[in-house]
């Protein structure tokens, strides 16, 4: 099936006009003949832009001061994010001083709390992945892949980092329609996630190749969930049908991972491609029920089509968990698709099991270099047996988006994907991939 996406856009802008000076009248005792002031130049659009088309242009730079920190007192930088699909917009304040006393210490901490009482807090101390003095990035959604969705947070990160983290999450409601790729849409339930995550961590980065490993406890709560429009997951599922929802183990895990990044712009991508790379083992600190292995891997190439204007951008997933046997993976770990990341037609966590197959395909057109406008086709389905990795049963969505961008980077996007379940608009801050 294929479809065809047009977008117009029509933009207009408007400059003020100057007023023309009055001529003064000659006194008529007066010898001395008054001549005409000159008329003032009109203000142009650049001297007289509006408010909004002034903070528009200081968004859509990409450092908002020298040193890449932006908008900032002193160490501390407030920032806006949504911190998970369904947690709505958060403030952000961050605590960032890196390089302390000029040595090549860092310190990170934040804390966030949106309007759908999401909060999270971490801190980072040691030599930290960053650029110039740009803040850290770390996921903080349950939709990305862990541990590979942080490797190619910090794939751009110059040279050699060890560091300890913590971090601290309290998401109230979160999406869950059951185990498997045939659960009904019918029975969305939700459940409230209180988790902490303490690890140590080794990374570096030798020329195109970013290598991290990364050492850890997790320790994790599945409490009632505080969405009034859904029923709590614990009244319609037990150990069997969502396990790990009474036990909450704890894991110890240890994973290592690779992103090679020969992208030309990893924020702002028209070609070359990316691939990353990951293994981790969790062990349940209680027992023998949640044990498992994970292996995910992620490619994505993107194909100029005669300009940097047009490009093809492809991207493919695969997540394998692996449990040991007479163990599980705890329905709350499990790879899920659906949301503004993965299988953008289908809400937020719509599907989850114990392996994964994504495909999406965008063609990417820039009207100017700061507006960009995509057509998306997009394909993916959970699975439990490897035999099943092939591309039978899939899901599929398509639609259209525009972006808001700078030449490093992807501000803003706005998609409106359609599938078999309806229509889904996702407003996101950054890059689609």
């Amino acid at each position: 099936m294929s479809r065809t996406f047009r977008l117009a856009l029509l933009c207009g802008t408007f400059a003020p006009v100057g007023a023309l000076a009055q001529e003064p009248t000659p006194s008529p005792t007066s010898h001395v003949q008054v001549r005409p002031e000159p008329t003032p130049a009109p203000a142009t659009v650049e001297e007289t832009g509006n408010l909004a088309r002034r903070s528009l242009r200081s968004f859509l730079r990409d450092d908002e001061s020298g040193d890449g920190r932006g908008i900032h007192a002193g160490p501390f930088l407030p920032r806006v994010a949504v911190l998970s699909s369904g947690g709505g917009p958060s403030p952000v304040l961050h605590l960032w001083a890196p390089d302390i006393g000029g040595t090549p210490l860092d310190f990170h901490a934040s804390a966030a709390y949106s309007i759908y009482k999401y909060q999270y807090y971490d801190m980072q101390v040691g030599l930290l992945p960053h650029r110039d003095k740009r803040l850290p990035s770390i996921e903080t959604g349950t939709n990305g892949l862990f541990p590979l969705s942080d490797i190619e947070k910090t794939a751009d990160a110059p040279g050699f980092n060890v560091y300890a983290s913590a971090r601290y999450r309290d998401y109230p409601r979160e999406d869950f329609f059951g185990v498997g790729a045939n659960t009904s849409n019918d029975n969305h339930t939700d459940y409230r996630l209180r988790d902490g995550l303490y690890e140590g961590i080794v990374r570096f980065r030798l020329s195109h190749l970013s290598v991290m490993g990364r050492a850890g406890l997790l320790k994790t709560s599945i409490l009632p969930g505080q969405d009034s429009g859904d029923p709590n997951t614990d009244t319609l599922h037990t150990e069997a049908t969502a396990p790990g929802l009474f036990t909450g183990p704890d894991f110890i895990h240890t994973s290592i991972g690779g992103w090679l990044e020969l992208r030309d712009e990893p924020g702002n991508p028209h070609k070359g491609a990316a691939f990353g790379l990951s293994f981790a083992r969790f062990n349940d600190r209680n027992g023998s029920a949640y044990q498992f292995n994970r292996a995910s891997f992620e490619g994505r190439e993107y194909l100029p089509l005669g300009s940097r204007r047009s490009v093809i951008a492809l991207k493919q997933t695969l997540s394998f968990d692996d449990p040991d046997e007479g163990s599980a993976v705890p329905f709350y770990l499990r790879s899920t698709l659906g949301g503004g990341s993965l299988l953008r037609g289908y809400a937020s966590s719509r599907f989850r099991d114990d392996r994964l197959l994504y495909l999406i395909g965008e063609y990417r057109f820039e009207i100017t270099p700061k507006i960009e406008i995509a057509a998306i086709y997009e394909a993916g389905k959970v699975y439990r047996e490897t035999q099943d990795t092939n591309l039978k049963n899939l899901r599929t969505g398509w639609g259209a988006g525009i972006r808001l961008k700078s030449p490093r980077k992807v501000h803003v996007r706005l998609d409106v994907v359609h599938s078999d379940e309806g229509n889904r608009i996702h407003l996101k801050l950054g890059r689609s991939f």
